[in-house]
């Protein structure tokens, strides 16, 4: 009966910690971190946190229902952060937790975990840029953040590749990313319920008129759209220039490409290199240069 009483504060107390470890680093966000809900080591934190507290109170539940410790994990669904395959970091720091506090494992396991979980969790916590915002993120025309401060940015100089993306067009037929070169293209990502969106859409339009002459220029808009005929009746009423696509995966394009919000674009080379751009007319500029005509 205890071994079982255990189990459930075990699996409280996770749920308790990540529920709350969520809303104050992705809603309540004192320290307005910018994109939080991209961060991995967030996550990590959070779940190693939990894991350990749950532990110790399960540090002489036998192995075998250990497992059942888990559950609380789907809660990691919920933001967006269960995937593949950052779901086995998620679970093995969840394992190495468990040993650090088992009652009967030895010290130098205990230790080595302990070294594991600090090395991973600083790994994750330095593999993305961490910015502070002061309010509002607020991009200019020169696609400068305004009113942030960067506290470190490992990727500052790092060229983003498109990544093997498979993505549906209207009529069902599948498109991947990685098909993306040979020339220069603007892709847009969208969807109908976003306001911010459909606000420019007038705008990005005219923008692909204006560049139509440069055959050397393609255009592709990616939809997050839930429903998928709303989507096509919109694209049959308006036909917007370029290739159309909807996510089949918006959690896995999301988190492939790191798009914490939308509308966003990215001007891709003719290599599949990409930058991202939040303002219609820096990317205007950019399809302007000579190199592109």
């Amino acid at each position: 009966m205890k071994k079982a009483i255990n189990i459930f504060l075990g699996i409280l107390v996770t749920v308790l910690v990540m529920a709350i470890g969520f809303y104050f680093f992705l809603f309540l966000n004192p320290l307005n971190i910018y994109n939080a809900n991209l961060l991995k080591w967030i996550p990590v934190l959070i779940g190693s946190i939990a894991m350990i507290l749950s532990g110790i109170i399960n540090k002489y539940t036998p192995n075998k229902l250990l497992p059942l410790l888990f559950i609380p994990y789907c809660i990691f669904d919920l933001f967006s952060f269960l995937y593949f395959p950052f779901i086995f970091v998620l679970i093995g720091m969840g394992v190495l937790a468990l040993v650090i506090t088992r009652a009967n494992a030895k010290k130098k396991y205990k230790i080595l975990s302990s070294i594991a979980t600090l090395g991973i969790f600083l790994f994750f916590l330095f593999l993305q840029p961490l910015k502070l915002q002061n309010s509002t993120a607020i991009v200019d025309t020169k696609e400068n953040l305004i009113d942030h401060k960067v506290l470190w940015d490992f990727t500052e100089n790092k060229k983003l590749k498109l990544p093997s993306h498979v993505l549906k067009d209207q009529n069902g037929n599948q498109f991947n990313l990685k098909s993306v070169n040979q020339k220069t293209h603007l892709i847009t990502f969208w969807a109908t319920w976003c306001s911010p969106c459909m606000q420019e859409k007038e705008e990005l339009e005219k923008l692909k008129s204006d560049f139509k002459s440069k055959l050397n220029i393609g255009y592709i808009d990616i939809s997050f759209d839930d429903n998928v005929s709303k989507w096509k009746r919109f694209i049959d009423t308006k036909s917007p220039l370029g290739i159309q696509l909807i996510s089949n995966n918006q959690k896995q394009t999301r988190r492939l490409l790191q798009i914490g919000g939308i509308p966003i674009h990215f001007i891709v080379n003719s290599e599949g290199v990409y930058k991202e751009y939040h303002s219609l007319e820096a990317i205007r500029e950019t399809l302007s240069k000579s190199t592109l005509k």
